[in-house]
Parts: structure tokens; C-alpha cells; sequence
């Protein structure tokens, strides 16, 4: 008898267990919103004009489409694919994946973090102005912008581009945790980063760009030498 009631408990725990985890798929073809405690396997938005802000709960995967967008605040995302002309703000919650498809874009800010920021096409494009990401890819021409933030592991452009804002900004192709070099330098708000490159490539397709307040304080140091000449 202890041994049937053993086997029934453990029945029902998994067929429990089985309807706990069908969780529905989602669509948007207008704006709404994805709340705190809502669950959603896969969640589709389309049109142009459609804005949907995510305020917590949990999503499988999020695809944007057209020219909609996406503002993700709080929760938790396992893939979050930006395609065609949409867009994707991760401003807070946790993010896996985070990519930039075909023509999209994606910017990461605030306190949002992701373990893959990624622009993968011709003509995707990411932005980082804050948070965290693990490690950060241009592939298949894509173009990254890095603002601001921490990236934890690495930086990779085998066949893209990844342009870095800053000051004091300078590059190595040795050393570093692969082999590959790394950059170095400081974010407009004067925090200090060192990342890593992945591949050899990298050191190539990693553009430095001085901001423009560095270019004001270099001129306004050359001005004041010359006067006290």
C-alpha cells in the first residue's frame, strides 16, 4: 500500500508539473504590456506603430518585427531577437540573449544585463550605454556601438564591426585571456574598463572613438599651454 501511495504522489506531481510548465505562446499586433506573474513561451509582436513594455514576468523567447518595439524593464527573458526594422530597449530585468537581426536594432541601458549582446547582419546594430553583458559579438558585417557598461568576459568582430567611445583609449593585439590583445581606456562617465579580445580579427575591427568632451579638454589644454608660452 506504501508503495502504490509513493507511485500515485509521484504521478500526480508530474502531471501537476506538466500543466504547470504549457505555458501559452503570446501575439501582439498592438500595444500592450507583458505584467509582473505573467508567463509566456513565445511572444510575437508586429506593426509598425505596436510598443510593448515588459514590467516583469518571464518570456521564453520575445521576436520583434516590422517597426515595433520593445522596452524591457524588469523580468526575465530567456532569447530577445530584434528583426527586420523593430526594436529592442533592454533597460533592466535579465536577458540571455539579446541580437540584432536583419535591419533591427537593440540598446542595452540602465541596469540591464545580458550574457550575449549580439548585431548579426549588414545592416543590425547594437548599442551598449549601460548595464552588463558577458560577452559581446559583431558578426556578419554587423555593427556594434559601446557607450558605457560592463563587459565581463570578451569582445568579438571576426567580420564586423565594434566601435568603442571613450577616452585615454588604446589597443593591444598580444596578451590578454585569449591571446588576442584587448582595449583598455575610460567611458564618458570616467569608469575604468578592460576587455578582452576573443579572436585575432578582432583587433582590426575595433574602431576607437574619442568623445567629444575628450576633444574639448584636449583643445582647451593646448590653448591654455599656448597663452603661458
Amino acid at each position: 500500500m506504501k508503495t502504490k501511495l509513493l507511485l500515485l504522489t509521484a504521478v500526480i506531481v508530474v502531471l501537476t508539473g506538466g500543466r504547470a510548465r504549457a505555458v501559452p505562446d503570446k501575439t501582439f499586433t498592438s500595444s500592450g504590456q507583458i505584467l509582473p506573474g505573467e508567463e509566456w513561451n513565445n511572444v510575437y509582436i508586429y506593426n509598425d506603430d505596436t510598443i510593448v513594455d515588459m514590467l516583469g514576468g518571464s518570456a521564453d523567447s520575445i521576436g520583434t518585427y516590422d517597426e515595433s518595439t520593445v522596452n524591457v524593464t524588469a523580468g526575465q527573458v530567456s532569447t530577445l531577437d530584434a528583426r527586420e526594422f523593430s526594436t529592442a530597449n533592454v533597460l533592466g530585468g535579465e536577458v540571455y540573449i539579446l541580437w540584432a537581426l536583419d535591419s533591427a536594432s537593440v540598446n542595452l541601458s540602465g541596469t540591464g544585463t545580458v550574457s550575449s549582446l549580439s548585431a548579426r547582419g549588414s545592416f543590425a546594430t547594437a548599442n551598449m550605454y549601460g548595464g552588463s553583458a558577458v560577452y559581446v559579438d559583431a558578426l556578419m558585417s554587423g555593427n556594434v556601438n559601446l557607450h558605457a557598461g560592463l563587459v565581463s568576459d570578451y569582445i568579438s568582430a571576426p567580420d564586423g564591426t565594434i566601435n568603442i567611445f571613450g577616452y585615454g583609449l588604446s589597443k593591444s593585439d598580444t596578451e590578454g585571456t585569449y591571446g588576442y590583445g584587448f582595449v583598455t581606456g575610460y567611458w564618458s562617465d570616467e569608469s575604468p574598463f578592460s576587455i578582452d579580445f576573443l579572436s585575432p580579427e578582432t583587433y582590426s575591427n575595433v574602431t576607437l572613438i574619442p568623445e567629444p568632451t575628450s576633444f574639448l579638454l584636449l583643445g582647451l589644454g593646448i590653448f591654455l599651454l599656448g597663452r603661458k608660452r
